[in-house]
């Protein structure tokens, strides 16, 4: 049977529009190679160790990145990187990764080799010890100096101007030259700078890495006021937050940002995640572990992947409610979780299909992971993770 002439318009305006697809989020941080060295038997300083090895890509920058970029999420990447080997390498995987989204052009262009690498920087390479079920991560020094400072300006010219795009969101992660070095450095200059101008922009998700927690809460409270959302694992806000070495309580770091209307995620490893919005009068938001121990590979990128997530569920958005945020939670808490089933920070990220199969295979039990917890009957919860990271 053939559709007559009116009937096929009919049939075209009773289809549903075509949703818009999401702006592009820039995500800015580290870059890094990775060699991943595995020792599944207890390990013996001193002694020759049988282990596994593999390369991967890190940094929180490139994670980010690479996740975005798997789930469908355009990405702007700005990572302190070299036109070196290694960052050819770093470059070449994220263009490779762009070009699976075909209806973007614009973000092959902001990936030209010409623009994205940082003049006079060597990319750095980390080494990740994994062993029986913990990672230490191995760092090279390194100090991106005021050419980074120099590259992000560019960078952010390129996207307003060079290409008319309004980002979705920024997501900051570790900075090494926010460090409080010698002259000619400015201890936090690069991510109060990506904060001061975007702030009324776009929504900024803030993750601060350990060159940045060393500089203090006083230091950073200014500019946390202008983010949309800020994440850190417990052990990062307690050492942001500690006073003449005394660690706070996470009743503590709650009110603060309480007290404040800021909005933030603290991880809690296998324990899962608190969230706390606005003034917490609708509660916390309570994301619990959604893995069994034996199936956590490696955690060393559940962070930056929680991170992705909520980023992408929340970017567009120039505020969001109790709900939106219950809902992003959620999300995040997919992402980190499939994170921990690999080794390294990016080492495989999945699309939307391997998501929604992983939902899936978590079982009902796990497919409501968020609850929401009275901040009055909290009490004891919140005491016990001060038992245990203490």
């Amino acid at each position: 049977m053939t559709l007559s002439r009116r009937s096929t318009k009919m049939s075209e305006k009773s289809m549903p529009p075509r949703p818009e697809p999401p702006a592009p989020v820039i995500a800015i941080g580290s870059g890094a190679i990775e060699s991943i060295v595995r020792c599944d038997a207890p390990l013996q300083i001193g002694r020759k160790q049988i282990v596994q090895q593999e390369e991967s890509l890190g940094g929180s920058g490139l994670n980010y990145t690479l996740r975005l970029l798997a789930a469908g999420h355009p990405v702007l990447p700005i990572l302190p990187v070299g036109n070196d080997g290694r960052g050819r390498l770093i470059r070449d995987s994220v263009a490779i990764a762009a070009g699976k989204i075909t209806d973007r052009p614009e973000l092959a262009k902001f990936l030209s080799p010409g623009r994205f690498f940082v003049s006079r920087l060597a990319t750095p390479r980390s080494t990740l010890l994994v062993n029986q079920g913990q990672t230490t991560v191995f760092s090279e020094k390194f100090v991106e100096g005021k050419d980074f400072r120099k590259h992000l300006e560019k960078r952010f010219h390129d996207i307003e101007h060079g290409l008319g795009i309004v980002p979705g969101g920024v997501i900051v992660g570790h900075i090494y030259s926010d460090k409080s070095n010698d002259y000619p450095h400015v201890p936090g200059e690069c991510t109060r700078f990506i904060i001061d101008y975007w702030q009324d922009k776009a929504p900024v998700f803030l993750n601060l890495g350990h060159s940045q927690i060393e500089l203090g809460i006083a230091f950073w409270e200014d500019a946390i006021r202008k983010t949309s959302v800020m994440q850190m694992n417990i052990w990062e806000y307690k050492n942001l937050m500690k006073t003449a070495g005394r660690l706070p309580s996470l009743r503590k770091i709650i009110a603060w940002f309480r007290e404040r209307r800021i909005n933030a995620v603290i991880s809690m490893g296998r324990f899962g995640a608190l969230g706390v919005h606005g003034d917490g009068k609708d509660g916390l938001v309570y994301g619990q572990a959604l893995l069994p121990p034996e199936r956590v590979r490696d955690a060393t990128g559940a962070g930056d992947a929680f991170a992705a997530g909520l980023a992408s569920a929340l970017a567009g958005r120039a505020s969001f409610s109790f709900e939106d945020f219950r809902v992003a939670m959620a999300e995040a808490g997919i992402w980190a979780s499939y994170a921990c089933t690999t080794l390294g920070g990016s080492g495989y990220c999945p699309d939307q299909d391997k998501l929604a199969a992983f939902r899936k295979e978590l079982g009902e039990e796990n497919q409501n992971p968020i609850k929401i917890v009275d901040m009055k009957a909290a009490g004891p919860m919140l005491d016990m993770m001060d038992q245990l990271y203490s």
